[in-house]
């Protein structure tokens, strides 16, 4: 293969060779059914996306301003005295963490088998 001539030939020859196949057109429509149904629970999905993001962002002002009005009255107030509370805050955000990841797990297991 010392020019391009051979070169060329070589790849029409292979190209000629190997005839790429079309699938069936039943597998063509199948495969067009599942896009369209994947679209409609996109579609169906999105409000419900939209109003989850609202919720945690709601959430989190909400928290920030308890949290703000909680430090704000507890100035004269030792460690030991905050330690309730401060239990409470983390067992509240590891009980918010599993319950995100459990709504993540089944969404993603929905749609892997939707």
């Amino acid at each position: 293969m010392n020019n391009d001539f051979e070169f060329d030939s070589l790849v029409k020859n292979m190209a000629m060779e190997h005839q790429p196949e079309l699938p069936s057109p039943g597998v063509i429509w199948w495969r067009a059914q599942i896009l369209k149904k994947q679209a409609k629970a996109e579609r169906i999905e999105r409000p419900a996306k939209i109003m989850r993001a609202f919720a945690v962002i709601i959430s989190l002002v909400v928290v920030a301003g308890l949290w703000s009005n909680e430090v704000n009255g507890t100035h004269g107030i030792t460690r030991v005295e905050l330690f309730p509370l401060m239990l409470l805050v983390f067992v509240g955000a590891v009980i918010g963490i599993g319950f995100l990841g459990i709504a993540l797990r089944s969404s993603a297991r929905f749609k892997n088998h939707g």
